[in-house]
């Protein structure tokens, strides 16, 4: 399997996203009590990178440990209130 890149394709909420096609730099999920704290740039060549999609998907869907539960005993997935794709990389 091929190296990834994670790439913002907007809120998941459909509201607009200022990260709307940059890719991923890097994600502090316990920044804010768990709100999680992003950094997006345009240049492919500086995103974080990963083994493969499986990795990709995984961080995405990485749960705050400091605020586990969203109000709605759901998981706080903070990333994951991102639409992403993922594109391959050499």
């Amino acid at each position: 399997m091929s190296r990834c890149v994670i790439v913002a394709k907007g809120f998941a909420s459909g509201v607009h996203c200022p990260h709307e096609d940059q890719y991923l730099k890097s994600f502090d999920f316990e920044y804010d009590d768990g709100s999680g704290l992003g950094h997006f740039i345009e240049d492919i060549g500086l995103a974080k990178v990963f083994a493969n999609p499986g990795a990709a998907v995984e961080f995405w869907q990485t749960q705050s440990r400091v605020r586990p539960l969203r109000d709605d005993g759901r998981p706080n997935r903070p990333l994951s209130c991102l639409n992403i794709g993922i594109e391959h990389v050499e």
